[in-house]
């Protein structure tokens, strides 16, 4: 019995100090990564019509920090083959660390020659736009804002493979790896990552 209470009031001490490890109140100063990639998505047991799909893309692309403007740009889009190729452009945070600032503003002579001719200047580190972010938990099962069901499994779990390591996002618990089979989804789209997200400005009154 005495062991037991040892043990519970240890816990009971380190508790705090396990929340307070696991917040996400802390912030960082971030900048905007603009970038462009391709998404192929497969379905196998889930079809969806393209708006629905490139609308699916956007709010799970926003959640876990890419700014308003994500654009897509479709290249195949088939709901009967249940294939679907995307172009996405999109800015989200990265941390404003002097290898990233410079990441972002070292240019070639491409960059160079096309800012030349669209008539643009290239941004210089005191042009990038700085703004407080933070790391937010973020459950792909729970979350309302995405509102994915059993048949957003695949979906998320290629999201996970292609696009989700090229932004900045932490994972934390993955289970994709049991959401789909040749005889269709087995589970919910079980991931859970901790994503860099911009903090929200208070709503003036």
């Amino acid at each position: 019995m005495r062991t037991f209470s040892a043990r519970l009031a240890t816990l009971l001490v380190l508790a705090p100090a396990a929340v307070l490890g696991n917040s996400t109140d802390e912030q960082v100063t971030a900048v905007w990564k603009a970038q462009q990639m391709n998404f192929e998505y497969r379905g196998y047991a889930t079809m969806y019509s393209c708006q629905t799909l490139q609308d699916k893309l956007e709010i799970i692309l926003r959640t876990v920090g890419a700014r308003e403007n994500v654009r897509l740009q479709s290249y195949i889009c088939s709901e009967q083959l249940g294939i679907a190729r995307f172009q996405i452009a999109m800015q989200s945070p990265v941390i404003a660390s002097e290898e990233n600032v410079r990441e972002l503003t070292s240019h070639d002579s491409k960059d160079e020659l096309v800012a030349r001719v669209n008539g643009e200047q290239l941004p210089a580190p005191a042009d990038l736009e700085r703004f407080p972010a933070v790391w937010k938990e973020v459950s792909f099962a729970r979350n309302r804002d995405m509102r994915l069901e059993r048949g957003d499994c695949e979906l998320v779990q290629q999201l996970r493979q292609q696009i989700l390591p090229r932004m900045s996002v932490r994972i934390v618990n993955d289970k994709t790896s049991s959401c789909s089979s040749a005889f269709g989804n087995v589970g919910s789209p079980r991931l859970t990552v901790s994503a860099l997200v911009p903090v929200k400005e208070p709503l003036s009154r």
